[in-house]
C-alpha cells in the first residue's frame, strides 16, 4: 500500500513538476529525418557535437505554446553551434494547424511535422505532451522529462555535457 502511494507521489510529481528521469544507461538517439514546417530536412547524424532537446508537442497543449518563447530564449542564447531545439508535432496533429501556430508563435528553432509517425515511434510512442528527450553532443540520450521545461535544470545538466 506504501509503495503504491509512493509510486504516485513521484508520477505526479513527473507531470506537475517536469521531472527529469535520468536514463540508466545512455541510449542512442534514434535515427530519424526531420521535415520542417519551412521545407527543409536534416536527420539526426547531423545534429551530433552539440547538444539537443528534442520536445514532442502539440497544438492542443497549452504547456507546450506557453513553452515555445522559454525554449526560444534557451536556444538564442545558447546559439546554434552548441545547442539545438527541435520542437516535434504530434502526428494526431493536422500540419495546416501545426505551420499556422509554427508561423504565429515563430520559435526560434525548427518545428518539425511527423505525418506519419516515424519519429514518435522511434522516440518509444511519446502519448503525454509535452515530452522532451536531452541528447548529448555524442548522440546519446541522457535525459527525458514530460510536462514544461524547467530552464535551470535544463542549463545545469547542459554544463554536464560541456554545452
Amino acid at each position: 500500500m506504501m509503495q503504491k502511494l509512493l509510486t504516485a507521489l513521484v508520477m505526479a510529481a513527473a507531470v506537475v513538476g517536469g521531472m527529469w528521469l535520468m536514463r540508466s544507461s545512455p541510449q542512442a538517439m534514434p535515427e530519424v529525418t526531420f521535415t520542417t514546417t519551412d521545407g527543409r530536412t536534416f536527420d539526426s547524424r547531423s545534429l551530433r557535437g552539440r547538444s539537443v532537446l528534442i520536445n514532442f508537442w502539440s497544438v492542443n497543449c497549452e504547456i507546450c505554446l506557453r513553452d515555445m518563447p522559454h525554449l526560444t530564449r534557451i536556444q538564442s542564447s545558447l546559439g546554434d553551434e552548441k545547442f539545438q531545439i527541435v520542437g516535434v508535432a504530434l502526428p494526431s496533429d493536422p500540419p495546416p494547424a501545426v505551420m499556422n501556430i509554427a508561423q504565429k508563435l515563430a520559435p526560434g528553432y525548427a518545428i518539425a511535422l511527423d505525418v506519419h509517425g516515424e519519429i514518435n515511434a522511434a522516440f518509444g510512442g511519446v502519448d503525454v505532451t509535452p515530452t522532451s528527450f536531452l541528447v548529448d553532443p555524442e548522440g546519446n540520450i541522457r535525459l527525458k522529462t514530460h510536462g514544461p521545461i524547467d530552464e535551470t535544470r535544463l542549463r545545469a545538466t547542459l554544463l554536464t555535457f560541456g554545452g
